[in-house]
């Protein structure tokens, strides 16, 4: 497979308008891996050698749109329109072939003869060079191509016939699949500037793929045949995860990739979740839309321990997305095959639909809790938040409904919007666990459960000021295993902290709600508890 021309290549590309001639000297704000676009301020951040990188910034270049540049012989440029990178790392200094340079973004690949270590990197345009930016260079850091370039969602995977595999035609266990990407590492024995590539399998850098959770067997890393785009050759493992949403990363020592997902169904074919929040039938409905309105709703019973102060809250949020936006959406319950978690770093809000001026529930005992306008979370409309009495949720659980009302002019009344809260499940392990170390993982046990429910476990912890960069993680069990491992290839994600937390959720699966002004809607209950911990 590793012989393959069809190779992905995909930049983080945006065209500019005209641009005057430079009155500032460059200056870079980030530099990125091109596919996973891991922020420079979480811990798995550094740039590989030999892969395909992006640096963002201001006055980069005069051009007026970037061109991207071939890589056939006598391969790509060391200086494009005036502009070219030095890099400098551990007393090596090195030029950076260019694919494509703007106003706003160069994309080059950081040349294999560049050791780890911590260094600069400096954009010079028409004779003006930016103040050196700090530069980690990392031996191996995998970025995975998704299918919409965000580096979040599901991974650009292929089979052997370089089919692209999707809901409705998911990889199986036992097969071969390629995912393509940038960051395996250096290859002395390519230039990292003329296609083709030599297509050395690189077995002596150190790396793991993980698929739903278990090591899966690599055949091939290292280039494909285009200069910094890289492939790996990986087998899905057998007796493993199956779901739309089975998680799909990539770890070298330390370093983890961005979080993508791979569809895996038994025989190949359609992929099913009983706990997905939509079908792959009605996303499918949505792939021509440049929008998507989506409403979520859901009743939460939250204890925080080990003090036992419980929580009944309302939530409900009214989103417009972006194609986008929702195929990278945040971590959320239903977005999660059992056995897999999702990573994510703090990423855009989507826009908020007005859905009318209270949100209601209605409990066994007749209680009614609602939102009014001056009580919806962070002053928007559409995003509903608010604590019900204590005790409006009984122990036992029951039947509830939701209500907004006449709606608004954007979002009708909902309809059908009615689920029924479980008992809890137990958190058996809560009391042993304070301080996590990553690099070891963590087991979560719990017992108890309904039937129609599932498990949610999830972490969060912020990073140092000032950038503060929250990275959270969510995983997906049945709710009869009875326990969970979350992996170091999840936990290494998160910055080391003394004030994060940890959270056990027992959910029900979602029910359709709808409304006129909506695409897709659900309704959900979870109950559970959370517990402050240390993250090292």
């Amino acid at each position: 497979m590793k012989n393959s021309t069809s190779a992905i290549f995909v930049f983080s590309l945006f065209a500019v308008g005209a641009i005057p001639l430079l009155a500032q000297p460059p200056s870079i704000a980030a530099v990125e891996n091109n596919y996973s676009f891991t922020l420079p301020t979480v811990p798995n951040y550094g740039i590989a050698p030999g892969s395909l990188f992006v640096i963002y910034g201001s006055n980069l270049s005069t051009v007026t749109v970037p061109v991207l540049q071939s890589s056939a012989a006598p391969g790509v440029p060391l200086a494009l329109s005036g502009v070219s990178v030095s890099v400098s790392v551990n007393g090596t200094n090195a030029t950076v072939p260019l694919y494509y340079v703007s106003a706003t973004q160069i994309a080059g690949i950081l040349p294999s003869t560049v050791p780890a270590g911590s260094g600069t990197i400096t954009v010079t345009s028409n004779g003006q060079a930016s103040s050196p930016a700090p530069l980690r260079v990392v031996a191996s850091n995998f970025g995975i191509l998704t299918t919409n370039n965000s580096g979040y969602g599901s991974a650009a995977a292929y089979d052997a016939n370089n089919k692209l595999l999707t809901a409705s035609s998911s990889a199986s266990p036992g097969q071969t699949i390629v995912l393509w990407g940038s960051g395996v590492g250096a290859d002395p024995a390519n230039d990292d500037r003329v296609y083709p590539q030599k297509q050395n399998n690189l077995t002596n850098i150190p790396m793991q793929v993980f698929i739903g959770g278990i090591s899966a067997p690599i055949l091939y890393r290292g280039r494909s045949q285009y200069p910094g785009v890289d492939q790996i050759d990986v087998v899905v493992p057998p007796g493993g995860a199956s779901g739309c949403y089975v998680s799909v990363i990539v770890m070298s020592g330390n370093y983890v990739s961005n979080s993508t997902t791979l569809p895996i169904a038994a025989n190949g074919g359609t992929c099913s979740d009983p706990n997905t929040e939509y079908t792959p039938a009605q996303l499918q409905t949505l792939a021509s839309k440049s929008t998507v309105k989506i409403a979520t709703v859901s009743l939460d019973l939250e204890t925080t321990l080990p003090a036992n102060v419980v929580r009944n809250v309302l939530r409900g949020k009214f989103l417009t997305y972006t194609m986008a936006e929702f195929a990278a959406k945040t971590p959320s319950d239903g977005f999660i095959s059992y056995g897999s978690c999702k990573i994510r770093e703090t990423g855009k809000v989507p826009t908020h639909i007005n859905a009318g001026s209270s949100l209601t529930v209605t409990g066994p005992g007749g209680a009614q809790g609602s939102a009014p306008l001056n009580t919806l979370k962070n002053g928007n409309l559409g995003d509903y938040k608010f604590a019900l009495p204590a005790g409006f949720i009984p122990s036992g659980g029951g039947m509830f409904t939701f209500s907004n009302g006449t709606g608004s002019a954007a979002v009708g009344p909902l309809s059908r919007g009615s689920i029924t809260m479980p008992a809890p499940i137990l958190w058996t392990n809560s009391s042993a666990i304070s301080t996590i170390d990553r690099s070891q993982g963590v087991l979560v046990t719990w017992t108890g459960g309904s039937a129609g429910t599932f498990v949610v476990i999830q972490g969060s912890a912020m990073g140092p000021a000032p950038a503060n960069e929250t990275v959270s993680f969510a995983c997906a069990a049945p709710v009869n295993s009875g326990q969970f491992m979350i992996p170091p290839s999840v936990l290494l994600a998160l910055p080391t902290t003394g004030t994060g937390q940890l959270l056990v959720y027992n959910v029900t699966f979602p029910q359709p709600v709808s409304a006129t002004g909506l695409d897709l809607g659900t309704v959900f209950a979870e109950i559970g508890s959370k517990a402050a911990v240390a993250y090292r």
